[in-house]
């Protein structure tokens, strides 16, 4: 008595106990019901023959549903990218692919492209930074001319991504300070405050020489397009990801060089990130056309065998800076020394409807051997009963 006493109170207490037990007793209550009707009129043996028949059917049709939508119902493993290989220093000792093609890309940098190609830009940007700030007009805009068919030039967004003004920085942040009550913790004096400005160029300038070819596609990719059209960037094929794009890939590699046993890091803050590349994969459509659409579904319905699809993620080491209590992290600065390092990944498409159609397909074959076991039975029966009168054959 005492253990039955102790059992229910677990199954009590233990909310997944009790939520699996309400479903098992909601179903044999549901379709035991069911087959009790069934057998009944009918029978024990065809009776259940039914029963069964109609719960496979009911599944072969839910199976097919979930198989179509891919939902979240029986989901099997999401598409992931899954990493080969670490490669240090030139790709081209990669086993995977033609990934040593990129050993001979030409990659210059992503701060010396806005120049090359929005050339005044930047100092257009300063400006503007500097009469909003040191002359309070905030209302301005970004007078700027761009070349020639180049009108994304027009832009302050790019402009901001290399445009480091000491004038500017040492003026927001002296208002900044003067704002604030001498009693407040965040108040900084003569010393701290020159120290804080110091610091705050240093770190500006330092995002402005790393800026990556990954984050200039991300705000201007017409400006990347450009640089290849006129032989400043080459790439050898491969695609230049974004780093909205590169999100997935680039948290793959990241938590992949932590932990595998080849990886020179220990935690994520010892590397930084540069530039993912990506090559192959089903051809995506040239334009948002109609018949572009049209034609790259067909293309890529026809194609049965997905291409392999691989992306190549490049990290370097960062030199080591002291934490200040109180204040946020410094930005991370790229160790000149270091040697870069290269994620080798491959695409895994998953089995996300996989579970749904193995369901589907065996609730199917189920279900058509129940009918045949049933319609063999009624084709006995029938040669039975025309045995005994010929007429009840009709």
């Amino acid at each position: 008595m005492l253990a039955m006493l102790q059992v229910l109170a677990g199954i009590g207490w233990e909310p997944e106990i009790r939520g699996a037990l309400t479903v098992l007793v909601g179903s044999a209550v549901l379709m035991g019901s069911v087959w009790l009707i069934l057998t009944t009129n009918l029978g024990s043996r065809l009776g259940t023959l039914n029963a069964l028949a109609g719960f496979f059917a009911w599944m072969a049709i839910m199976g097919l549903v979930w198989w179509i939508y891919g939902g979240n119902v029986l989901r099997g493993d999401d598409p992931a990218w899954e990493p080969r290989e670490i490669v240090f220093g030139d790709l081209s000792g990669s086993v995977v692919g033609d990934v040593d093609e990129l050993a001979v890309a030409t990659l210059p940098s992503a701060a010396g492209l806005v120049e090359e190609i929005c050339p005044g830009l930047v100092d257009a940007t300063v400006d503007l930074q500097r009469a909003r700030v040191v002359e309070d007009n905030v209302d301005l805009v970004l007078d700027y001319d761009p070349p020639d068919g180049r009108e994304f030039c027009d832009s302050e967004q790019i402009g901001e991504l290399v445009a480091v003004d000491v004038e500017t920085i040492t003026a927001l942040l002296t208002e900044r300070n003067a704002q604030l009550e001498t009693d407040d913790p965040r108040f900084l004096d003569e010393q701290d405050l020159e120290q804080k400005i110091e610091d705050t160029i240093a770190d500006e300038f330092t995002k402005a020489n790393q800026l990556t070819l990954s984050a200039l596609v991300a705000v201007s990719p017409d400006l990347v397009a450009t640089a290849a059209d006129l032989g400043l960037i080459e790439t050898q094929g491969w695609n230049i990801l974004s780093s909205a794009e590169a999100g997935e890939a680039q948290a793959t590699a990241s938590a992949f060089l932590t932990e595998a046993e080849a990886s020179p890091y220990d935690d994520a803050g010892d590397f930084i990130v540069l530039d993912t590349f990506q090559k192959g994969g089903k051809p995506e459509r040239a334009s948002d056309g109609v018949w572009d659409r049209l034609a790259n579904e067909i293309r890529n319905t026809v194609v049965f065998w997905h291409p392999t699809n691989t992306a190549v993620v490049r990290v370097v080491g960062t030199l080591d800076k002291e934490l200040v209590p109180g204040e946020a992290p410094p930005f991370p600065e790229i160790d000149p020394d270091a040697q870069i390092v290269s994620v080798v990944m491959v695409r895994d498409l998953g089995s996300r409807r996989l579970p749904a159609a193995l369901i589907t397909i065996g609730s199917t074959v189920i279900l058509l051997g129940l009918c045949w076991m049933m319609h063999t039975r009624d084709l006995a029966l029938r040669r039975r009963m025309a045995e005994w009168d010929p007429a009840a054959a009709t």
